[in-house]
């Protein structure tokens, strides 16, 4: 089917590229209701979507609705405003071929930004930009990502829906554990571990929803006691003190009635909350992991090879490379995987 706003989008992610946001595209919302019968419903969806670490690891989250119809903008303004508290974003864009005075005052309210495609046109110009060059380029990045993703599926259905569907509506810790789970899982399974250049590609995509999963949660511990940030990561890992308390309560309990002697921790907690302390000492580098990522998947795959240009990570810190391979490490270690899958970013 045609995607009449895909230009629009594509502007738009332009914008937040250069804005210092990791942007991504169709964002879909799902939650838990009744209607017939309590099942996981679509709510709606993001059409581009910006997330951003400060030096702190405070995060900042922008996201944007892209209508090229004549549809009434006060009547899109209202619907992306539900979306935009529902999904908790500090800043919420409406960009449309026309908008009239009356949505544009209602929004300055709101804190919701209203910009025509004239408008954000101009201020692509302004960074310097061949505008439809750079559009070209970012509908192929598009087609070539869910290209992959359609292939993907067709391979391994259950992490394509974790990362399409389910890793943008549940909460951060979850997200650490479930990737860890579902990558693991795949691992074992030889035709999903041949480090083909789809496997890498993918591998790559997921490792920086990783890293901003793991970076949430580094910033919830930092909150919560940098003075022992060890002790507060494992607790955020988890959801909270109480919530680890209560599930180390249940492990127990089972331990009893099973008379088993398993321990409570993974394998690859001690690797993880090392990686994440060191980090959590250099925060300004580690907030840069998951843009250098995402340039990585963007800008180094070809039609047959990855090749990453210099120019992809030298306008990145030496130790933001490092925890970028760090993590990419661990993740290979921890869940198994093939060994060349992230080869040619380890040499650099």
């Amino acid at each position: 089917m045609e995607n009449k706003d895909l230009n629009l989008k594509m502007m738009c992610k332009i914008l937040y590229s250069r804005m210092g946001y990791s942007a991504h595209t169709e964002i879909r919302l799902r939650n838990k209701s009744y209607i017939t019968s309590y099942k996981t419903h679509d709510v709606s969806d993001i059409d581009v979507f910006g997330y951003n670490f400060n030096a702190d690891l405070s995060l900042f989250t922008i996201g944007a609705e892209c209508k090229s119809g004549d549809t009434n903008a006060i009547d899109e303004f209202y619907k992306f405003l539900g979306i935009s508290r529902y999904y908790g974003l500090n800043k919420a864009y409406l960009i449309k071929s026309r908008i009239h005075q009356n949505a544009r005052q209602i929004a300055l309210d709101h804190n919701f930004i209203c910009l025509t495609e004239v408008e954000l046109r101009k201020m692509l110009l302004g960074f310097e930009i061949d505008v439809d060059k750079a559009v070209k380029v970012e509908v192929a990045k598009y087609q070539k990502h869910y290209r992959y993703f359609e292939l993907y599926k067709k391979r391994n259905e259950k992490l394509s829906e974790y990362l399409t569907l389910d890793f943008w509506n549940k909460e951060n810790w979850r997200n650490v554990h479930n990737l860890i789970h579902i990558i693991k899982q795949s691992s074992q399974l030889e035709i999903f571990n041949e480090a083909t250049l789809l496997d890498k590609y993918i591998m790559y995509y997921t490792c920086e929803l990783f890293t901003l999963s793991i970076l949430k949660t580094m910033s919830q511990a930092i909150v919560l006691n940098y003075a022992d940030f060890d002790s507060a990561f494992v607790n955020c890992l988890y959801g909270g003190a109480e919530a680890l308390n209560e599930k180390r309560r249940i492990h127990d309990a089972v331990n009893i009635a099973t008379q088993a002697n398993e321990g409570f921790d993974p394998e690859w907690q001690g690797d993880l909350t090392n990686i994440c302390s060191r980090m959590s000492l250099a925060t300004n580098a580690a907030s840069k992991v998951p843009k250098l990522l995402q340039a990585i998947y963007e800008n180094s795959f070809y039609n047959e090879s990855v090749k990453i240009d210099p120019k992809v990570w030298k306008p990145y810190p030496d130790l933001t490379r490092k925890f970028a391979q760090d993590i990419l490490h661990f993740v290979t270690k921890s869940c198994g995987l093939n060994p060349k899958t992230f080869e040619e970013f380890m040499m650099v």
